[in-house]
């Protein structure tokens, strides 16, 4: 199902009704009703992340991410927290690269108020001086701490390295100088310019109707006059862009037991077609237990805790990792083994036991990760300001189970061949260099 950017559909999905309205404003309205449930997750959401900084505003959309909760014009801070306190609802906000988005799930009898609050947080924020002089250090601290953590440090330079040149390369959350460097307007005039009718998306998904959703959108949207006549801005282009060189080896020198290693390729988008043989490729090589990188490291030699591989993929771009922490003393045979497991794989490619178990294990997964509300509405979210093409569960496994083995060979390959990097994250590891 095609979503197009000023139709409005419903159609039936998984015993669940799926639909989707574009109000005069531009706003759009996606829900899933599931029938019984007794609570239901909304968010309010911008197609605007990381990436679209520009300069004198890198950091603002993580800014933002904070300062929403902060307060408006009809509301403190505490006022907002008491609220869904006292209907035992939860709250949150999420910064990513291609959108933010402010999401809570409650009871079915607080959708009402659970609308109110996160509408007036996205339309009437108040992003004061004070406040933002709070927030700042609060995300000064939130950067610290993940600095602390050199497995996270290991994944932002990942990203940097493979796309240098590129606004996917940088961190999400920005960096102490652009923290430090942006100011109070220059995140205000960021608001204004994105926090717009024609750029919010409401997504929900549990117990409410279509038709609820609506009307409550609509009351609120009355309450701030955001409806004067207007038409959804066009979601981001799906093309494949031209990369910069990537970076071969990075060494970042940190006072930590282990030492963290990442072997980084750059990768597909998130739309290609290939992104199904990629799923069952990346099961197979380092998405669970039965994987070979986690039975070859952990299971027969005992050399890491913790061995994945991951995708990353975005409008344009996209990267593939392979991670383990490891002794110091074992950092260059676990390097050794990560790209020669991957390279037999590419070279050999999988056996028809490896890919019934990883269509089982994919197949498993999406089923229990749709029994949470929260999962379906970001379902809901990631189709609309994607490609705008809504998937129901059993789609997506038609097109996994239409994946050959030779179609993850392939995908194999031409991510074996594509520019690498590798990350290093602990103590004296410069010598990793040698096999970058």
């Amino acid at each position: 199902m095609l979503f197009e950017l000023n139709k409005s559909q419903t159609f039936t999905a998984e015993a669940a009704r799926v639909s989707r309205s574009v109000l005069p404003s531009g706003v759009r309205i996606l829900t899933e009703e599931v029938p019984g449930a007794p609570s239901v997750a909304i968010s309010a959401s911008v197609a605007v992340g990381s990436r679209d900084e520009t300069g004198g505003h890198f950091g603002s959309t993580h800014f933002l991410e904070h300062l929403l909760f902060k307060g408006t014009k009809r509301r403190g801070q505490k006022d907002i927290s008491v609220a869904f306190d006292s209907v035992g609802g939860s709250s949150n906000a999420a910064t990513a690269k291609e959108y933010t988005s402010y999401y809570a799930r409650v009871q079915n009898s607080a959708l009402p108020l659970a609308m109110d609050l996160l509408v007036d947080m996205f339309t009437s924020a108040r992003i004061d001086d004070s406040d933002f002089t709070v927030e700042r250090t609060v995300i000064l601290e939130e950067l610290a701490m993940n600095d602390d953590d050199p497995e996270d440090v290991a994944h932002e330079a990942l990203a940097e390295a493979l796309l240098p040149e590129h606004e996917l390369g940088r961190p999400i959350g920005g960096t102490p100088d652009t923290i430090n460097a942006v100011d109070r307007d220059s995140v205000f005039e960021h608001y204004l310019k994105h926090y717009r009718p024609e750029n919010l998306v409401i997504t929900a998904a549990g117990g409410a109707s279509h038709e609820q959703v609506v009307e409550l959108v609509n009351t609120e949207l009355a309450r701030v006059d955001w409806q004067a006549a207007s038409s959804p801005n066009a979601r981001r282009a799906q093309f494949d862009a031209e990369l910069g060189q990537a970076e071969k080896f990075r060494f970042i020198e940190k006072d930590v037991a282990q030492a963290n290693v990442l072997l980084g390729f750059q990768s597909i988008r998130g739309n290609d077609d290939a992104r199904y043989a990629l799923g069952i490729m990346n099961t197979i090589l380092g998405g669970g237990m039965s994987s070979r990188l986690y039975q070859a490291i952990r299971e027969e030699r005992g050399l890491a805790y913790s061995t994945y591989s991951y995708q990353q993929g975005y409008a344009d771009a996209g990267y593939y990792g392979l991670y383990a922490g490891t002794n110091p003393e074992n950092a260059v045979v676990v390097t050794k083994l990560m790209w020669e497991i991957f390279q037999e794989l590419a070279d050999n490619g999988v056996t028809q036991a490896e890919y019934d178990l990883a269509l089982g294990n994919i197949t498993g997964g999406l089923a229990l990760r749709y029994e949470s509300s929260i999962a379906r509405m970001n379902r809901l979210l990631s189709a609309e300001i994607g490609t705008g093409e809504y998937l129901s569960v059993s789609e997506v496994m038609e097109r996994f189970s239409a994946v050959t083995l030779s179609d993850v060979q392939q995908i194999a390959q031409r991510i074996i061949t594509s520019p690498s990097s590798l990350i290093a994250v602990g103590e004296g590891l410069e010598h990793l260099q040698e096999l970058a």
